[in-house]
């Protein structure tokens, strides 16, 4: 397993506008120092007390949840681990070390479900959205604007025509970078705001035809199996998993993320 995150830790927890709550940045490094020593140490369980205080505080960032993957996977708690590692994914899609130590995690789970095959194009444009997180994103877009910006201060103001035409042509550019800046950003900051993913977490679970113990056996899932969630009804949540299966299943049985 690749080493748990530290450097840059309380910059994007405060300087990527991912934080929600606020707290002195002295007490939560202290906090998260001392759950790094308690995991360095082999301490999982007091390194744990030391991450959730954090979370409990209302903050979180891809390195603590990535931390938090590390520490129940020393555990051979699996199915927390890939839970942790996907947060940390949702806040920071183009960690590579968080994806890496997901893929570790997976092999030690159950399952092992053969997503529906993408077209190239759809695998293009989800890797160009996971290439940076929101935050990445609006930075982008401010960049953007304000190349636009010069460019258009080039076009109407300049008296010569290779100007004139570089800063159309580059205007044009950074234009659609700025609107595909700005789509992805409000993109990725839904996939943080809504909880529509979820985690296996009892050893097997049934699903359903419908949400009723008495409906039709479709098929088990194993913990750790990750879900889309579509629907919920009585305790019940409509679930999709990578290989287009659909099925109800108890919502007791997952952790929403």
């Amino acid at each position: 397993m690749k080493r748990i995150a530290i450097i840059g830790f309380v910059f994007m927890l405060f300087a990527s506008g991912i934080c929600r709550a606020q707290l002195p940045s002295g007490s939560v490094e202290n906090m998260f120092e001392n759950g790094n020593a308690a995991y360095n140490e082999g301490n999982y369980e007091q390194a744990l007390t030391c991450y959730n205080s954090i979370v409990e505080s209302g903050l979180e960032s891809a390195d603590l949840y990535y931390n938090m993957g590390n520490t129940y996977y020393k555990m051979k708690d699996y199915p927390k681990s890939i839970l942790y590692y996907e947060k940390a994914l949702k806040l920071d899609p183009s960690n590579e070390d968080v994806r890496t130590n997901l893929e570790i995690a997976n092999l030690a789970i159950v399952d092992k479900i053969t997503p529906i095959p993408q077209s190239f194009i759809a695998k293009w444009w989800n890797g160009l959205g996971s290439a940076f997180s929101a935050d990445g994103w609006a930075w982008l877009s401010i960049i953007s604007f304000a190349l636009l910006l010069v460019c258009l201060f080039l076009f109407l103001m300049s008296r010569r025509m290779g100007l004139r035409k570089t800063g159309f042509f580059v205007g044009v550019l950074t234009l659609l970078c700025f609107g595909l800046s700005i789509f992805f950003a409000l993109t990725r900051q839904r996939d943080m705001r809504f909880q529509d993913e979820a985690i296996i977490m009892t050893p097997t679970a049934l699903v359903k035809s419908s949400p009723s113990e008495n409906s039709v056996d479709l098929f088990v899932l194993h913990e750790g199996s990750k879900v889309r969630v579509m629907d919920g009804a009585n305790g019940w949540n409509k679930i999709k998993i990578a290989d287009g299966s659909v099925g109800w299943l108890q919502a007791e049985n997952m952790i929403a993320f």
